[in-house]
């Protein structure tokens, strides 16, 4: 974390995390900036623009080839302020908080449980789909499918129809954020597959395991204008627009076009 202070008293902060990635093919650290924040009445006087470039000089100092971020796609001042310091926007998430009461009525398969922790096979066909996206972590299979205590994988599951499929990962992560999970009944999700015109009954299937076990709503970030947002976005309480920001430092080269990682850690 960076920190601005004056005369003593902190008035911004900037969080910061570094991660092993491949960006075109080539693996690479890069910097993610995340909640930076300054103090009402000091807005709009240089502070943001300073706790990035500081950001930026972190990230290079420890050999970082990007640093990227997150921003919502209404916040025009933030959007403002990291393109004048040179971030493009390489790709757009909507953030779903599905409410999964609403899939009640919809006819769905059996859920079928695998921990892919247990089955290298299978979770070596899974990381195959997604190796080829910019900013995927090097080391994904043990950051996000470690179960507890080392990590908060929590399962994946799938559901099948005789005209379509759904593959769900989910990372429980309520206990480390100080959440008590008899009362925040939401998860996350990740490695999302739906396939076939019976997509979305098979992904139902999944939700009502999720249910069963307690589960209200169900966090997903999927890309803007793919197929599975569009499925599941008329059953979402709540979507945040989001774009991820990069900006190259040193001689890194552009980011080729494709499909971009969002890593749910973040």
């Amino acid at each position: 974390m960076l920190v601005a202070e004056r005369d003593g008293a902190i008035i911004g902060v900037e969080c910061l995390a570094l991660s092993d990635v491949r960006v075109n093919g080539t693996t690479c650290a890069a910097g993610y900036s995340f909640n930076t924040r300054v103090l009402p009445g000091l807005q709009r006087k240089g502070l943001g623009p300073a706790l990035l470039s500081a950001a930026e000089r972190w990230a290079e100092a420890q050999d970082a080839a990007y640093l990227t971020g997150l921003i919502k796609t209404t916040n025009a001042p933030s959007m403002k302020m990291v393109t004048a310091l040179g971030f493009q926007t390489v790709a757009r998430f909507d953030y779903l908080v599905l409410e999964l009461a609403r899939f009640d009525g919809i006819a769905s398969p059996r859920a079928v449980r695998f921990d892919l922790y247990k089955d290298p096979h299978l979770l070596e066909l899974r990381m195959a789909a997604v190796r080829s996206h910019h900013f995927v972590p090097v080391f994904l299979e043990k950051e996000l499918f470690s179960p507890a205590p080392e990590g908060m994988y929590a399962g994946s599951w799938t559901a099948n129809t005789r005209h379509g499929a759904a593959w769900l990962s989910i990372r429980d992560d309520r206990v480390s954020r100080g959440l008590d999970p008899a009362s925040f009944r939401a998860v996350k999700a990740f490695d999302l597959l739906l396939e076939g015109s019976e997509a979305l009954k098979a992904f139902a299937g999944l939700v009502g395991v999720l249910r069963a076990g307690g589960i209200r709503h169900l966090l997903i970030p999927l890309p803007a204008e793919s197929h599975a947002c569009a499925l599941l976005s008329p059953f979402a309480a709540e979507v945040v627009d989001m774009n991820f920001v990069v900006k190259r430092l040193g001689d890194s080269p552009p980011v080729a076009p494709g499909p971009i990682y969002f890593d749910i850690r973040h």
